[in-house]
């Protein structure tokens, strides 16, 4: 057996599951330091990954796909930023309604636009062996040989993560979203524009969880399938960020550890003999939120958030 080659597809695989979620709990970590939960990410990712999809089709450019899906999550995280910080309105049920709205819209979308039920055609995609980025130099290398041909949103994911890593612990602007997050009365004594921040954070994190959406439906595949796409990924990306403790890299690495349990499920389901082959399909495909359950139970009362988080802010008169 070649090992090096097994290695490095099994962390490609890991890299490709693991995308989408982190762009989640990035959404996630940027809008719950403002002090504003956003459980819609789930939602948010369907409707981008629809959006993409119907952008990639109209153009048969999947660069106009990415926009249309980037457009939507702008839209929708103005809307729950409407609904939960001009208004004060309750942050859950808003996301809640996002979610719900998503749930039953797309299908409507799909019969209108498509003619079809439960999946789109297929579209130009960044999974593409001509649109992957391939760095041949590090085929066969152990390890690294993983990152030598993976698509467009797998880097952008980890890229993000030292960006937002650098913009909420190294710039002004970071020190102004935490302080949103933690003390926003304080903040706002000090002259900060607490309604503003909360603006800027809510739709810049449902603009990065719009690109999990797009990475799902145009990055591992190639065209919007309605039982399939998202599957829970909004809501492990959540989980990611709590077990991250709301930061960034944390995130990325909790995020890194639930995506191998997908991986482990499909090399279990490989290789299993013995005992391990008579346990039902159903357990392999639930590991990846068996473990998820598992790290929220190990994370109860230890992981605390921003102080403001979730608590509706009504600006002094």
């Amino acid at each position: 057996m070649n090992w090096t080659f097994l290695i490095n597809q099994s962390l490609a695989q890991m890299l490709d599951f693991a995308a989408p979620i982190l762009f989640a709990a990035l959404g996630g970590v940027i809008s719950e330091n403002a002090g504003v939960v956003n459980i819609a990410l789930e939602g948010i990712m369907r409707f981008a990954a629809f959006f993409g999809v119907w952008g990639a089709f109209v153009s048969r450019n999947p660069w106009v796909g990415l926009l249309w899906g980037i457009g939507i999550g702008a839209l929708l995280g103005a809307f729950h930023a409407y609904i939960t910080v001009k208004w004060a309105g309750d942050q859950i049920v808003s996301g809640v309604a996002i979610n719900v709205v998503a749930a039953g819209g797309i299908r409507y979308f799909l019969e209108w636009i498509f003619k079809t039920t439960g999946y789109s055609p297929t579209v130009p995609y960044f999974g593409d062996p001509k649109h992957l980025v391939n760095l041949k130099f590090l085929e066969g290398i152990p390890i690294l040989g993983a990152f030598a041909h993976l698509h467009i949103f797998i880097w952008l994911s980890l890229i993000l993560v030292f960006v937002l890593h650098f913009l909420l612990y190294h710039t002004v602007l970071g020190l102004r979203i935490r302080s949103v997050g933690e003390y926003p009365l304080a903040a706002e004594t000090l002259g900060v524009n607490v309604m503003r921040i909360k603006w800027f954070a809510v739709i810049l994190g449902s603009i990065i969880a719009a690109l999990g959406g797009v990475a799902l439906s145009l990055g591992t595949m190639s065209s919007f399938v309605e039982t399939g796409m998202a599957a829970g990924k909004g809501f492990i990306g959540l989980a990611a960020m709590i077990f991250g403790k709301w930061t960034p890299i944390g995130a990325m690495w909790a995020t890194f550890l639930f995506a191998s349990a997908q991986v482990l499920q499909f090399l279990l389901q490989a290789i299993a003999k013995g005992i391990a082959a008579k346990i039902p399909v159903g357990f392999y495909l639930a590991l990846p939120y068996i473990l998820t359950i598992g790290a929220l139970i190990g994370v109860v009362g230890k992981a605390i958030g921003p102080a403001a988080d979730g608590v509706p802010y009504k600006k002094e008169s």
